[in-house]
């Protein structure tokens, strides 16, 4: 279904018409069905919410951030050359102590260790003028103009700083992308996602449900979530059953 059409559905059978316009944009519906796209994603962390995020980080880079990263499960790094090599997890304290010393003065080499990283500077609006000759800001997200802010973003430190171009990828949950069509003349741009493309059904229940939440509607906020948490419950036994089953491993 074309995201257009499922919103004007979602005006229709609310009867909230106010929430788009005579030509049937966004007056308010996305942030209703958003809302329920990413309370979807929360209670589902399997099949396709599960994805794989792969950047190429230059020589000496040791941050490696993406927006809608929800949790990391494995990350890889490698070369084209030699191949992906599965990164083992610590905590930035411990690397830390590994690596005590100021990143220019880490010898670089091949990546072995991934954190989970704290992007986020104290105040925001810091600076790497503001926080000039300090010790330890490699690991910060530092607005800079045309760079992506932490606000936006999560992911992972890799040490030691890669000694060539490395591609990393993160394997982890991750958020559906945000919905939107928007009407230039008589073309439409629309997203769309797995919830939208296979399960529309449960993203109308999802969207009802947020849009009873936002209007204090207690009883039908519950009912719209149990008529939508009994259907991920379903899923979730589609995927219980295809991860229970077998794996046969060729011996040599």
């Amino acid at each position: 279904m074309d995201y257009k059409d499922f919103r004007k559905l979602f005006c229709e059978r609310s009867g909230r018409y106010d929430l788009m316009t005579a030509t049937y944009e966004d007056s308010g519906a996305d942030f209703f069905i958003n809302a329920g796209q990413r309370f979807l994603d929360r209670l589902q962390n399997t099949g396709k919410m599960k994805a794989k995020h792969v950047q190429s980080v230059a020589a000496g880079t040791i941050k490696v951030y993406t927006p809608g990263l929800r949790s990391i499960l494995e990350v890889w790094a490698g070369t084209s050359a030699d191949g992906l090599t599965q990164l083992a997890k610590a905590d930035l304290s411990y690397l830390r102590t590994l690596y005590g010393e100021q990143l220019s003065g880490v010898d670089q080499s091949t990546p072995e260790w991934y954190a989970p990283a704290v992007f986020r500077p104290y105040v925001d609006a810091s600076t790497t003028t503001t926080l000039s000759g300090y010790y330890d800001i490699d690991d910060l997200i530092l607005p800079v103009v045309a760079t992506p802010t932490h606000y936006a973003n999560t992911g992972i430190i890799i040490m030691p700083p890669p000694s060539d171009t490395y591609y990393v990828s993160i394997y982890g949950l991750f958020y559906s992308p945000t919905l939107s069509a928007t009407l230039s003349g008589v073309t439409w741009t629309q997203t769309t996602s797995f919830w939208l493309q296979v399960h529309e059904d449960i993203l109308m229940q999802a969207a009802m449900y947020k849009l009873e939440v936002f209007y204090r509607n207690s009883e039908g906020a519950k009912d719209w979530k149990n008529a939508l948490v009994g259907d991920v419950e379903g899923m979730d036994k589609d995927e219980a059953e295809e991860e229970a089953s077998g794996i046969m491993e060729m011996g040599g």
